[in-house]
């Protein structure tokens, strides 16, 4: 790998921040998937402590780890740690989709990224978070709800320079919580398009429009994987708007 940009060393580099729920042991999962290659990126709030955890509550260890830990690194904190457990964060994370990534919840989006002609296992696509953080329990299970604040108010800036720095040209948005805190990030309000109607329990409402230089965005208010009623056919029907949306 070649040298790692300053932004992004500086991110992993960060400590695990006290107090706010952070899988312990984990390290800051920058992307799912090289950022640098994708042209395409999904958006959600954060990992799941389950890159991280079992069933059981315990540590992947060995064939089933998905990403660096502090016990795979051998080290107790990455802000002092070698350049080459640095490079090892990175690698794991530009490389997830070649190891055991999980495909229960990123099934859900690649249907969405095939439509336009990407993937994650290809490298074309890569999945980013508002937190880079994994937190047990998850973000909707966080309270008080200062510490989603804190989290999102410390992290968010990287998120903002991970995409002025990087290549990506087109950005889908998995949920209505992603979307409103992305358009707080950059101080903008996406269109609504008309919406999905009767093929989950709820209307499913889309949204078009650009941020930075020209990067499309994408976003739908339904969570693929949080919300209750979606169906195959919802599935279908978005990723049929997001590939007339994106002009693939």
């Amino acid at each position: 790998m070649t040298q790692i940009p300053s932004y992004l060393e500086y991110r992993i580099r960060r400590s695990i921040p006290p107090n706010l729920n952070v899988v312990a042991g984990s390290t800051p999962v920058v992307s799912f998937g090289d950022a640098h290659v994708a042209k395409t990126a999904t958006l959600g709030l954060n990992p799941s402590h389950i890159e991280f955890l079992g069933p059981d509550g315990r540590e992947l260890v060995g064939s089933s780890r998905r990403l660096a830990t502090h016990r795979s690194l051998r080290t107790d904190d990455l802000a002092n740690a070698p350049a080459s457990a640095i490079t090892q964060v990175l690698s794991d994370c530009y490389t997830y989709f070649r190891r055991n990534p999980y495909r229960r919840w990123f099934g859900q989006l690649e249907s969405i990224l095939n439509a336009c002609g990407d993937s994650y296992y290809a490298g074309s696509a890569c999945h980013l978070d508002l937190v880079q953080w994994a937190t047990d329990p998850t973000w909707g299970s966080l309270r008080p709800a200062k510490l989603r604040n804190q989290l999102l108010h410390t992290d968010a800036p990287f998120l903002i320079e991970q995409l002025s720095t990087e290549n990506i040209q087109l950005l889908l948005v998995n949920g209505m919580s992603v979307l409103r805190r992305l358009q707080r990030l950059f101080d903008t309000t996406l269109h609504e398009v008309d919406p999905i109607i009767g093929l989950g329990h709820q209307n499913t409402r889309l949204f078009v429009g650009e941020i930075l230089h020209g990067m499309r965005v994408i976003a739908w208010s339904t969570n693929l994987q949080s919300s209750f009623g979606v169906t195959r056919e919802l599935r279908s029907e978005i990723a049929n708007r997001v590939a007339r949306f994106s002009g693939r």
